[in-house]
């Protein structure tokens, strides 16, 4: 089962950098909250494939490999997507938790 947070991973990705690390996870909360509308199962499946697809690069680039999971099989879900959009949702706010431990 893939980790919600790989902290060793986005350790590697930043140099070992924990201002910079700060930096990013603030950056990353604050999109969140911009996509968070965009990721409606009423929204157009354009709109929220594409959310999904920004969201799981984000992701993968922190090392939160569930939440980039979740975000991939969105990208694949059937138009109405609402199975995968209530996982994609469950998962980011699994990933938002993991990262208030890590970064409060």
């Amino acid at each position: 089962m893939p980790m919600v947070f790989d902290s060793a991973h986005f350790a590697h990705m930043t140099g070992d950098d924990a201002a910079l690390q700060r930096e990013i996870v603030g950056l990353f909360r604050g999109q969140v909250a911009a996509w968070r509308g965009a990721l409606a199962p009423e929204a157009p499946a354009s709109g929220w494939r594409d959310t999904a697809h920004t969201l799981k690069g984000s992701a993968r680039g922190i090392g939160l490999w569930v939440l980039a999971e979740a975000c991939a099989d969105a990208e694949e879900a059937p138009d109405d997507g609402a199975h995968a959009l209530r996982k994609l949702h469950a998962a980011l706010n699994e990933a938002l938790r993991a990262l208030d431990v890590a970064y409060p």
